[in-house]
């Protein structure tokens, strides 16, 4: 358990690097002193940019008892863990097409890899994905001797995610299992596979979307602002973040490496935050796309990490 922990939280430090977004920029690139992800901390005056993927609903509860309640109280709750956020919805806003279908590996897993450089593209910092993983029925005996008898139950299993979009890597998931009491005749239709009005389902999901929408509030608040550059082309280069982040003429951030690429389990792909080796200023503002001129001979390669601070 401890070393799943330990894992967890040295990928959500390699998962600190950021987004691809899109902001007018120009700016000054010199090279500087040696640093890692690790030297810079959090930049409270940019606002990141996080999308939230279409609930995957991996159950047969299609009504919308269960869904809806969910969804409706896990964005509630992000939204005000998180304020200071800005919230990618669907069915709010327009939506790029992959977080309604996002890439997918080998058996149907998603590919965070992919996923990450298709939210780089649009601007986002991070990416959050909502699960409702199962509702089955759970039986328990209970009395004994000649008190003997059983109880139904009626168990849900949720999750949530958050991936970031400039490394690929999971910053935290968390799972949590609930369940209600149901009758004779519930339990055996729903073990046939068939959906049935569950009274205290609707306030069941509704405090584990709540719950979880906390969770992933915390967790984006926890990590800090980043953004990349995305092309490069006769003396200036793009980085993806502007004045509807908070970016203003005149600030500075620091450019890290960041074409190491890591391969873990399942194939997974993630790319590793390498070691300072620049700076640049903005001089050019626009909301979403940014042009960035240098002062030297050297430009910063293309995916390179942009971090607030010198």
């Amino acid at each position: 358990m401890i070393g799943a922990r330990v894992k967890i939280r040295l990928l959500a430090l390699l998962a600190i690097a950021a987004l691809i977004s899109g902001c007018g920029i120009a700016a000054s690139y010199r090279p500087a002193e040696t640093k890692s992800i690790r030297d810079f901390s959090a930049h409270d005056r940019y606002h990141k940019k996080v999308g939230v993927m279409a609930l995957t609903n991996n159950t047969f509860f299609t009504s919308g008892q269960a869904t809806t309640p969910f969804m409706e109280a896990f964005l509630t709750s992000m939204s005000e863990n998180a304020p200071d956020a800005q919230l990618t919805i669907p069915g709010k806003t327009d939506i790029p097409p992959f977080l309604l279908n996002p890439p997918r590996i080998n058996k149907g897993e998603m590919d965070a890899f992919k996923l990450a450089a298709l939210a780089r593209q649009e601007g986002f910092n991070m990416v959050v994905s909502p699960v409702l993983m199962d509702i089955r029925v759970r039986k328990e005996n209970t009395g004994f001797w000649f008190f003997r008898d059983v109880a139904y139950h009626l168990q849900i299993q949720t999750a949530a995610a958050v991936y970031d979009s400039i490394t690929g890597a999971r910053l935290t998931l968390n799972l949590l299992t609930d369940e209600v009491d149901i009758d004779d005749q519930q339990a055996e239709a729903i073990k046939n596979g068939q959906e049935m009005m569950v009274e205290d389902l609707v306030e069941v999901v509704g405090e584990m979307g709540e719950e979880l929408g906390e969770q992933m509030g915390e967790a984006i608040n926890a990590t800090i602002w980043l953004s990349a550059i995305i092309s490069t082309d006769d003396g200036t280069c793009l980085i993806p973040a502007g004045s509807q982040v908070g970016i203003q003429p005149g600030d500075r951030f620091s450019v890290l490496q960041g074409g190491e690429i890591l391969t873990g389990l399942g194939d997974q792909r993630y790319i590793v935050p390498g070691l300072k080796i620049g700076e640049i200023r903005i001089s050019q503002v626009a909301p979403r796309q940014s042009s960035a001129t240098v002062d030297t001979d050297n430009l910063p390669p293309v995916g390179s990490i942009v971090v607030p601070g010198t």
